[in-house]
């Protein structure tokens, strides 16, 4: 049997998300795997910012609730195997082997394993192991979109949630609001119980998540923002008002704690959850790596993986509620994005900007043509050292920033002690 290093290494890495045959392509294979996705319930999620924050709220509220908890979540910072987890534990080296082996030995004949890409693959893989593991929720992110995400082969989800829309991926998904709802829309089935919206969508993406639900008699529920005060989420639950510790930084989350704590109630009202507390905990204790996360003080350094310019734009809010002298950034992005709108909205904020090369084999824009739009930047070799850089230069009550993309903050993510 081939190893997990061998299959990882040997996995098709075109970027075929977004293709509209690929889900009925997929489709077979998962026919003829059983059906694996119909043996638990799903909440699936799309989203262009956010789905991150949402997902692991919801998964460690229903852990919190007693149940055992499939998620499966893009990118993955350090291991690719941070995808796919079960009640916090990363899918085994054996275990992907041995489902990777189950999968391959149920090709329709016309197959073979390289006429699936590596999302494909860990999309079928996490959906296998799932069901081999008995878990009694999946919550899935999608990768790109929704329509022809990969993850969009599974049947009707018990529950969609549709987090915060914006421009990303235009490429791929098209150049307006409406063409992203339509493709974050696609995961509205019928047979679903019920679709959750984010708080404070534009006009346009409301428009089209409302016509879908509808034609798919799904009912749709859009959630309120949260208050968070100095550390505290202020939570109004059904007449009630709870004041709890929230573990996680950003003015943003306010959306995507709402949307959270619409899906519970929900949950409590189906009889799935018999408490808030649950919940209560999960919020308490919350961490994200790569999203607003405080990796040391005096200077504070934060690490965040916005990569595109609504992320941009949510970061610089929350970063200028923060106590701070000057501000460094260190960036890194990748070359198929909005750069020239994140660059605007970094150059306005930040005192002194160090420029990097993101750890993405294909998609990383080098950082000497990122010089042209920012001429007044320093250039480090990596973000690693862009990091060292930035603290060799920063004085105790600074503030530095590592953004632009997950991919750099990866290996800063990687070095970590705590790792």
């Amino acid at each position: 049997m081939q190893t997990y290093e061998q299959i990882n290494a040997g996995f098709n890495r075109q970027m075929l998300g977004g293709q509209r045959n690929r889900v009925k392509f997929l489709r077979r294979i998962l026919t003829r795997l059983g059906n694996p996705d119909q043996r638990f319930k799903i909440i699936h999620i799309a989203g262009t910012n956010g789905k991150g924050s949402t997902g692991t709220m919801l998964e460690q509220g229903l852990q919190n609730a007693g149940y055992r908890v499939g998620y499966f979540s893009s990118p993955a910072l350090v291991d690719d195997r941070e995808q796919v987890k079960v009640n916090d534990h990363l899918i085994s080296k054996k275990d992907f082997a041995m489902t990777y082996q189950k999968i391959t030995e149920h090709l329709p004949a016309d197959l073979s394993p390289d006429d699936i890409t590596i999302f494909e693959w860990w999309t079928l893989i996490m959906l296998q192991y799932f069901a081999d593991q008995k878990v009694d929720w999946a919550v899935v992110e999608c990768g790109l979109g929704g329509q022809y995400d990969a993850t969009n082969i599974i049947s009707a989800p018990f529950i969609s949630v549709i987090t915060h829309i914006a421009l990303d991926h235009i490429r791929i998904l098209g150049p307006t609001i409406t063409k992203i709802a339509q493709a974050k829309a696609g995961i509205i089935k019928n047979g679903t119980k019920q679709v959750f919206l984010a708080p404070h969508q534009e006009k346009d993406a409301l428009t089209i998540i409302r016509e879908k639900a509808q034609q798919q008699r799904v009912g749709l529920k859009q959630a309120d923002a949260q208050s968070i005060v100095d550390g505290k989420a202020i939570l109004k639950v059904n007449h009630k008002i709870y004041k709890v510790p929230f573990n996680l930084l950003g003015t943003f989350q306010s959306e995507n704690l709402g949307t959270v704590i619409s899906v519970f109630a929900f949950l409590r009202q189906q009889g799935l959850v018999t408490s808030w507390q649950p919940l209560l905990s999960t919020l308490a204790t919350v961490k994200i790596a790569g999203r607003m996360q405080r990796i040391t003080d005096h200077p504070l350094v934060i690490l965040d993986g916005a990569h595109n310019p609504d992320a941009a734009k949510q970061l610089t809010k929350t970063i200028s509620t923060f106590p701070h002298n000057k501000i460094i950034m260190v960036l890194g992005f990748l070359a198929d994005k909005s750069i020239r709108q994140m660059v605007k909205i970094y150059q306005q904020m930040a005192d002194e900007i160090i420029i990097t090369t993101p750890g993405h084999p294909t998609r990383a824009l080098e950082a000497s043509a990122l010089k042209s739009a920012l001429p007044q930047a320093i250039i480090a070799d990596n973000p690693q050292k862009g990091l060292v850089m930035a603290k060799k230069i920063a004085e105790p009550n600074d503030l530095i920033v590592v953004t632009g993309s997950f991919y750099t903050i990866k290996d800063i993510e990687a070095n970590l002690d705590e790792k």
